[in-house]
């Protein structure tokens, strides 16, 4: 992986060795002025110096605590932001499920229709005959030549056919007329779905931009504390003899530690609350799912087989999630045009969001030669993802992730009308540099 990320380049560090001599020879040049010594400590003065150490170490002390709550504030952000793309992601799975419906249904609208018509065409050539039958049946066997026996029997056959097929031709037509209902019904589904699938990506902005927005604001804490203890130290070194600045630091220190424990402890506790509120939500989706599955046996009848769907991540916090909702497009180790396939391909919603599979640290992000954007990210023990073909990048090199947090999308499509609408998603799991099949990782529990 190492191979992919430039290597910087050694013409800095080369010309910043041949500009030390301008640098140094100006300063060699001044003559050296003599330091006035600074006068002696009063009392006063050492009271005031001990004022301003103790209003700085106030300073420094509420800045730390302060990067404490934005940082437990930044992880309850993300945790619900892994939520959303959950959600997200299940909602354009159940699109997907619900077009493939329609699409069946009108299939055997259609289907009914033809075959109507073509039992029409083909007793094309009797309907006037029977036409004639059923408005003037004694003259019409009156005209029959030969015995009026047959006539009669011919007359009552034609009479049994006309019945049997006026039976044929309702049953098609209420076949077709169911067919275009379940299908008008799926159309209305699907519309509703795309509006709750909207509502939800709607949702997902407003939250990553409060990410984003609880990220600035740790930011800016990080560098207030920072300064704050800059601070805290110069007025300690300032505060009167060696061994006073000494003593002031230790206690420094002490209260640093003391400030340490107290934001992990807090963090403790805010991950504690959102595990609670993550076992709750995964309850309450537990309950959704089961009256989702008994729907969906209700409809099973009405259902055509449709293709293979890779199913969203289970809603349980130990499954591994897929990095987008789609179907399988090109397996791990298939044939085709050169080598093997080295990673899996999936097929996608156009624009769909696309996740982190894992917990780790994003190592690589940017375009990258024919793969277009490409993303990857460090798993640990000597895993990585790589996902390729994403139209948009959320997520930063340096940066962790936890798995199923959002890192990007999918792009429209270049070609809409082919393979049914969607987009494809490269995804290669390497172990320590070499390919393995990641439908192992997924069926693992993390």
């Amino acid at each position: 992986m190492a191979g992919l990320l430039p290597r910087p380049g050694r013409r800095a560090g080369l010309g910043l060795l041949l500009a030390l001599p301008a640098l140094t020879l100006p300063s060699l040049a001044l003559p050296a002025l003599a330091q006035p010594s600074p006068p002696p400590p009063t009392p006063q003065s050492v009271q005031a110096a001990q004022r301003t150490a103790a209003a700085e170490q106030e300073a420094a002390e509420a800045a730390a605590r302060a990067a404490a709550a934005a940082a437990a504030e930044e992880r309850r952000l993300a945790e619900r932001r892994v939520d959303s793309a959950r959600r997200v992601q299940a909602a354009e799975q159940r699109l997907a499920e619900v077009e493939a419906r329609a699409r069946a249904a009108a299939a055997a609208s259609t289907a009914a229709r033809s075959q109507l018509e073509q039992r029409a065409a083909a007793l094309a050539p009797a309907l006037p005959v029977m036409l004639r039958l059923a408005l003037w049946p004694a003259e019409s066997l009156l005209a029959i030549p030969g015995p009026p026996e047959d006539a009669l029997r011919g007359l009552l056959v034609l009479q049994g056919v006309s019945r049997g097929l006026s039976q044929e031709a309702a049953a098609l037509r209420a076949s077709a007329a169911e067919a275009t209902r379940r299908a008008e019904a799926a159309r209305a589904e699907a519309e509703a779905l795309r509006a709750a699938g909207l509502e939800a990506r709607e949702a997902a902005a407003a939250l990553e931009a409060e990410l984003e927005e609880a990220r600035r604001r740790r930011s800016t804490a990080r560098t207030a504390e920072e300064e704050a203890a800059r601070r805290a130290q110069d007025s300690a070194a300032r505060a009167g003899s060696l061994e006073d600045a000494l003593a002031r630091l230790q206690r420094e220190e002490a209260r640093q530690a003391a400030a340490e424990k107290a934001r992990e402890a807090a963090l403790a506790r805010a991950r504690q609350a959102a595990e609670a509120r993550a076992a709750a939500a995964a309850r309450a989706r537990d309950v959704a799912r089961e009256a989702a599955a008994r729907e969906a046996a209700a409809r099973a009848r009405a259902q055509e087989a449709a293709a293979r769907v890779v199913a969203p991540p289970p809603a349980s916090r130990s499954a591994r999630p897929m990095p987008v909702a789609g179907q399988v497009s090109r397996e791990f180790g298939a044939g085709g045009e050169g080598d093997r396939a080295r990673g899996m391909t999936l097929a996608a919603l156009p624009g769909a969001r696309v996740v982190s599979p894992c917990s780790g640290k994003v190592v690589f992000g940017s375009a990258f030669r024919s793969y277009g954007l490409l993303l990857i990210v460090d798993c640990g023990d000597g895993y990585h993802f790589v996902l390729a073909g994403l139209d948009r990048l959320d997520i930063s090199p340096g940066q962790r992730v936890l798995a199923g947090e959002p890192v990007g999308r999918l792009g429209d499509g270049a070609n809409p009308g082919e393979g049914g609408g969607r987009v494809p998603l490269y995804l290669e799991l390497r172990r320590k540099g070499q390919p393995i099949d990641p439908r192992n990782w997924f069926a693992a529990k993390g």
